[in-house]
């Protein structure tokens, strides 16, 4: 989560942490009659940093300061409930016209009534969230679609910037439990999500590489809803 900030601001932050300590360390030494030394700088800065950023310390602040979500960034650590709407039903809409002499579709200028509904599938995430890592875990509880699971390759974090939500960009890779020899049990993907500040929820679209030689490749609005503030482990 460290780069959401500019290096000015890591910079402006170390600096006054130092100031503050030496004018607290020779505060405490004029008073307490013991000599502060300035050598001991760098340890005090190294220890109190890493006390600040860990987990259960920043995310005490942020719960009882919650603005620190939008001045910072969203604490989004612990399980979320996931709905993802697949454009499947019209890519196979688009597939069974071209295989048909007798039902076309021109899916460029058709009216949206003709299109096929988007196949909504619910999942189930883990956001383990820090100062120095950011993974997610993408898994399907109930299994009542080939989507076995999606491991995390790399999340990227953004900041809120001015009327601009803040929230992650992620790549991913995504396991299928299919047999399907003319499907993929695995491939790539990636996602770019928001985050609502009135609803608490993550939101964006989400994109595959699946099957995308044979033009295949499958896109679809995902919604995170927060389930729980802990972790399962």
């Amino acid at each position: 989560m460290y780069r959401i900030l500019s290096k000015k601001a890591v910079v402006a932050a170390i600096v006054w942490l130092a100031l503050g300590l030496v004018m607290l360390g020779q505060s405490l030494g004029n008073l307490l009659k013991f000599d502060f030394k300035f050598s001991s700088i760098p340890l005090l800065v190294w220890l109190l940093l890493n006390a600040a950023l860990w987990n259960p310390v920043w995310r005490w602040f942020w719960k009882k300061v919650p603005k620190l979500n939008e001045w910072v960034f969203p604490d989004l650590n612990g399980v979320w409930d996931v709905e993802l709407c697949s454009n499947w039903p019209r890519q196979a809409q688009m597939l069974d016209a071209a295989a048909s002499t007798e039902h076309a579709i021109d899916m460029r200028r058709c009216a949206e009534a003709d299109l096929a509904a988007l196949t909504p599938i619910k999942l189930e995430a883990e956001i383990h969230q820090s100062w120095f890592g950011f993974d997610m875990l993408l898994y399907n509880p109930r299994g009542d679609t080939p989507i076995d699971r999606s491991d995390t390759v790399s999340v990227d974090p953004f900041p809120r910037v001015g009327l601009r939500r803040p929230g992650i960009c992620y790549f991913y890779k995504q396991v299928n439990a299919t047999d399907n020899v003319a499907d993929e049990a695995e491939f790539y993907g990636a996602a770019r999500l928001e985050y609502d500040f009135r609803t608490g929820q993550l939101i964006g679209l989400a994109w595959t590489a699946r099957m995308w030689r044979q033009a295949m490749n499958t896109a679809g609005a995902i919604t995170f809803t927060r389930k729980s503030n802990h972790l399962s482990g």
